[in-house]
């Protein structure tokens, strides 16, 4: 008598298969969402603090200065979570400004934090007075991190990612 050999799995063993993959999914879900929320925070503050010393450098090789701000159609506003920040080189002596560069507005569901409207950067690269201060990205609530983003008096800056929820 010919054995028979079955060339396929059964449905018990398809089944624990399944099984033990929705397992995994379940668990891998929700720390995928973390981590494609961490990437876009560190590539979005990490590009903010390039375009901070970018401004530096061309307020001081433009001898003009160079001001950052979240801007709604064209005016300074203090909402640095909902508009799209804009560099813009500043002519005092006509008050007009030309758009440098723009930075794309957060994702709506973190927040950029910062205690003025804008930055100024004077003709030497510096800031003008009392302008320093820190930035705060903040992700959602429920993560265990953000980072901070200081400026000082110079004009420089030093990205820090911290291990701790957002004090704001």
């Amino acid at each position: 008598m010919p054995s028979t050999t079955s060339r396929g799995f059964s449905l018990p063993e398809l089944m624990i298969t399944l099984a033990i993959l929705i397992i995994f999914a379940t668990v891998a879900i929700p720390a995928m969402a973390e981590f494609i929320d961490r990437q876009r925070a560190t590539a979005y503050v990490r590009q903010f603090s390039q375009h901070l010393a970018f401004a530096r450098v061309a307020a001081t090789s433009s001898n003009l200065p160079v001001q950052l701000c979240p801007a709604i159609e064209g005016k300074c506003e203090a909402q640095w979570q909902t508009a799209p920040v804009q560099l813009s080189l500043l002519y005092p002596d006509t008050n007009e400004r030309t758009l440098l560069r723009e930075i794309p507005a957060i994702d709506p569901r973190h927040k950029l934090i910062y205690n003025r409207e804008a930055i100024t950067f004077r003709r030497d690269g510096s800031l003008n007075g009392f302008e320093n201060g820190t930035f705060y990205y903040c992700p959602q609530q429920s993560y265990q991190w953000h980072y901070r983003l200081t400026v000082n008096q110079a004009g420089r800056n030093r990205l820090t990612e911290i291990a701790a929820p957002c004090p704001a």
